[in-house]
């Protein structure tokens, strides 16, 4: 089963393919955030031309108080819900640090790669590594 996964920001969105055969993830792109509608456009086309089934996206905690969604959660979590019209199955993971890791990696290896696409493959292979 093809999965995307998806790191949502204010300003870019990172994108991420993997896929439970494999149990592979890798970066694939970054979206700009033009706001939910455009954002939503731009992910179905993925979902359509990539043979997409489901969606893996990361909800950013705050370290001191993880009973309380950040004002980022929020705005994730009210993507999901538009992400779920498009009749894909949403699954949420906990990704605190992946961007912090995905730059700690890009400086270690020298790459160029855009840190949100790296992250995004992060909470995705941390996903995949917890299938069965």
């Amino acid at each position: 089963m093809r999965i995307l996964g998806i790191d949502y920001g204010e300003r870019k969105v990172g994108i991420a393919l993997g896929d439970t055969e494999s149990r592979i993830a890798s970066p694939w792109m970054i979206l700009d955030n033009q706001g939910h509608g455009e954002l939503l456009k731009q992910i179905k086309l993925v979902v359509e031309n990539e043979g997409v089934e489901r969606v893996v996206i990361g909800i950013p905690r705050d370290t001191r108080d993880l009973s309380q969604d950040s004002k980022q959660a929020q705005a994730v979590r009210t993507f999901i819900e538009d992400l779920r019209t498009i009749n894909i199955p949403v699954d949420e993971v906990n990704e605190m640090l992946t961007t912090a890791e995905a730059q700690h990696s890009m400086h270690a290896s020298g790459s160029k790669a855009e840190d949100d696409a790296i992250a995004a493959a992060i909470l995705l292979q941390t996903y995949l590594d917890k299938q069965k």
